[in-house]
Parts: structure tokens; sequence; C-alpha cells
């Protein structure tokens, strides 16, 4: 009977050791001081120094304006790691010190919840410095479906030329849930690749109706950037349909972006309809081909992007100090590839 309870005894504590232990490197992370906007990631590193396997039992949970990616693996054993990636997005926390924890749930018998952390101080945005998604709210494709030729001649600012022969084939290099205005001379043909690109899938494709014919007519040469052969009157019927909307649509959100990098930065890859401009000639830019006043109903945003937010940010600066509507994109193509990878991405052709 004495031997028996002296086994009872051995076997418990071995029973108790024979067990998934989870062990995780730096449960808390300080991101230290970032600007509002930035998207901060951080890889948890999670061991299993157990005897058993260890068991994510449920999918960690995240608290509000942070999330965690999915985990590799359900199971760890002995010895095993796995890296946890958590992504704080930092936009509507200015001026506010965080603690954004995840929880992780595994079947460790004396830690079943394990809770990681990240940490830091929120600065409040200035002005002109918004976050990629601001930008992503409002960005939209704007396509001329004319010929090189005419393109070059004139076109609209913003605009990327996809020649409609071109159409069907270059419009997969673009989400299908992005918003589209297509424009030609007078509609015809916009109209017609609206109805083609519907009929792919892109339910937000739209032409403007009488096309850069009813825009001249309407608003003269605003936001029409001309060769060097200088501003001429465009020619045609103006045309309308079901796939057509005024082109005060656009004119009332207005975007136009401008990517103040090295001309070779900007032609490995740009935002679609980014103008690349140097920052040295931007005040003699805005003279050239930005009015001093808006008409009635119409509403500019211009976007200044670089890699990393140095040069873009003071170029928003001095477009606001010019009287017009300017941000930065905070971090600049950086961030908005850490948000969206190379959405809206293209490289000069």
């Amino acid at each position: 009977m004495r031997f028996a309870f002296a086994m009872f005894l051995l076997i418990i504590p071995a029973l108790v050791m024979a067990a998934p232990k989870i062990v995780v490197d730096q449960a808390v992370y300080d991101f230290g001081e970032i600007k509002e906007g930035t998207i901060v990631t951080h890889a948890f590193v999670i061991r299993n120094e157990g005897t058993d396997p260890l068991v994510f039992t449920r999918r960690p949970y995240s608290s509000c304006g942070c999330t965690v990616a999915a985990l590799p693996k359900e199971v760890l054993l002995p010895g095993e790691s796995l890296e946890l990636v958590a992504t704080f997005d930092s936009t509507g926390f200015g001026g506010r010190h965080v603690r954004k924890e995840i929880r992780v749930y595994t079947n460790d018998p004396e830690n079943p919840v394990t809770v990681l952390a990240l940490v830091g101080y929120v600065r409040a945005a200035e002005p002109h410095e918004r976050s990629a998604w601001n930008l992503q709210y409002s960005l939209y494709l704007l396509i001329d479906v004319r010929s090189p030729e005419e393109y070059a001649r004139a076109h609209l600012l913003g605009a990327i030329n996809i020649p409609f022969r071109d159409l069907s084939q270059k419009i997969s290099e673009f989400s299908t849930q992005v918003l589209i205005f297509l424009y030609d001379n007078a509609g015809e043909t916009a109209l017609q690749a609206a109805a083609m690109l519907e009929q792919k899938g892109y339910r937000f494709a739209r032409a403007l109706k009488g096309g850069l014919v009813e825009w001249q007519s309407r608003y003269g040469n605003l936001f029409i950037e001309f060769g060097e052969e200088g501003p001429f009157t465009f020619q045609g019927e103006p045309r309308s349909g079901q796939h057509a909307v005024d082109p005060q649509q656009l004119l009332s959100r207005y975007v136009i972006v401008l990517d103040v990098r090295p001309p070779e930065e900007f032609a490995a890859g740009h935002l679609a309809g980014a103008i690349n401009v140097d920052p040295g000639t931007l005040p003699q830019w805005i003279v050239d081909h930005l009015p001093r006043s808006l008409p009635q109903g119409v509403k500019l945003s211009i976007w200044c992007v670089d890699e990393d937010g140095t040069r873009s940010c003071p170029a928003a600066k001095y477009i606001r100090s010019q009287g017009y509507e300017a941000w930065c994109v905070l971090g600049g193509l950086s961030q908005w590839r850490k948000r969206y990878d190379n959405l809206l991405i293209i490289p000069s052709e």
C-alpha cells in the first residue's frame, strides 16, 4: 500500500511536467512615438517549451485598431516556434498613449490565455498630413480611351491613357472594386468602354457624358493639360447613355496626385494617374496648371506622395499656403504598400 502511494506521488509530477508550455520572447512591444496614420507591424515569436504539442484552441483575439495575421500552423510540437504578426493602424488615435492587446488561446494548462501587447504614443497629425487610408478612400481611375496621339495633344490632369483597343486586356491590372471614370472627345467610345467593363465585372465604371466637348463647353480648359501646340477646341456631337455620368460628379471630388520623387523612382512604379513634379518647380507648376479660384461646385484635393513623406509633406504644406486643399501621405508610398500592397501602382511605359 505504501509502495503504491509512493508511486502515485511520483506519477503526479510526471503528469504535470508532460504538458505543453507557451513562451513568448517579448510579450510587450513598445513602438515608441509615431505619427497618426502610421502602420506599425511586429512579429511576436511564440515557442512551445513543453513536452507535449501546443494547440491553439481558437483564433487570436485583438483589440480595436489592431489586427493579427492568420497563424501559420495550429499545433506546435515541443521545441517548435512560429511568428504571430500583429498590425496596428494608428489612424484616429492621435494624441493618445495606446496599448493594443492580442489574446492567444492554447491548451497550456498553466497559461491558457497569453496576452501580448503593442504600446506607444501616437502623435496627432498636422493639418497637411493624412494617412494612406484617406487617399485610398478618395482615389479613382480616370481613363482616357483615345489614341496616344490625341492624349498627348490634350488630356485631363490625372488621367491615364488606355486606348479603347487595349482596354479589355489592360484593365485586368486593376481591381474590379475601383471607381472608374472614362472619357473621349464626345463620349461615344467611352460609353462603349463603360458597357464593356461592366460586363467584365467593373460595376463602378462610368463614362463622362459628352466627353471633352461637353467638359470644355461648361468649364472651359479647367484641369486640361495641353501639349506643345497649345489650347484648342474639341470637336464632336456630345453623347450620353445608360453608362454616362454628368462631369459634375467628377468635379465635385477632383483629385490630383503629385509624386515628388526623382524621375527614376517614379518610372519604377507610381500611383495610376500621378503626375511627377520636382519640388523645386512646384510654384511654377501651380501657376501653369491650377486656377486661382475654382468654379462653384468644383472641389479639388491635391495629394503629395513620395517614398517616406520627407519630400511630400513640405510640398503639401506649401500648396496649402497657396490656398489649395492639399495633403501628404504620412510615411509615403511605403505606408501605402503596407496597407494595400501594389494596389493602383503601375510602372511608366
